[in-house]
């Protein structure tokens, strides 16, 4: 199975309603960019399934995500998950995510690929779990693909990643 993390683009900043905060322009650009270069690889992994935070920012990174590959003849499933959000407990995190994966298309995840677009430090620490890794910080609407047999701790292998422009 294929995870490809990805962080937000760039949003609007920190405000009292820290879920409700839209992405900018530039953060909308951003999103783009990102989901051109998965584009570019969907003979390697085209995305059955985008999961997203609730949160304004993550879910309109996704929206743009699943609406380029749309356009490419690609119609991934879309699931939002509450417990992705910047301050949740990753292992909580990747459980539900495992959870939501296996509920949507059974035990048999090989052949797999699965984008998940959330926030920082949340993004950080799956990817470390994952890998067995420390928590590397993702840029703005960073992509980090890892391959993994399934989602438990130090058996995924980073294969691809990808950095927009940033500000």
């Amino acid at each position: 199975m294929k995870l490809i993390f990805i962080r937000h683009g760039q949003a609007a900043p920190y405000c009292e309603d820290d879920a409700g905060r839209d992405l900018t322009e530039f953060g909308r650009k951003q999103a783009a960019q990102t989901a051109h270069f998965l584009c570019q690889h969907t003979q390697d992994f085209p995305i059955d399934a985008i999961i997203a935070s609730p949160y304004h920012r993550a879910d309109q990174t996704a929206k743009i995500l699943q609406d380029t590959l749309v356009a490419v003849g690609q119609h991934p499933a879309f699931i939002t998950i509450s417990s992705i959000t910047p301050d949740d407990d990753p292992v909580v995190g990747l459980d539900d995510i495992d959870c939501a994966i296996r509920h949507k298309f059974g035990a048999d995840t090989d052949d797999l690929t699965v984008a998940i677009v959330c926030h920082m430090p949340i993004v950080a620490r799956m990817t470390a779990i994952l890998e067995g890794l420390s928590p590397a910080s993702f840029e703005l609407a960073e992509c980090r693909v890892l391959q993994t047999s399934v989602i438990s701790e130090g058996l995924a292998t980073q294969t691809a990643h990808f950095i927009p422009t940033q500000p």
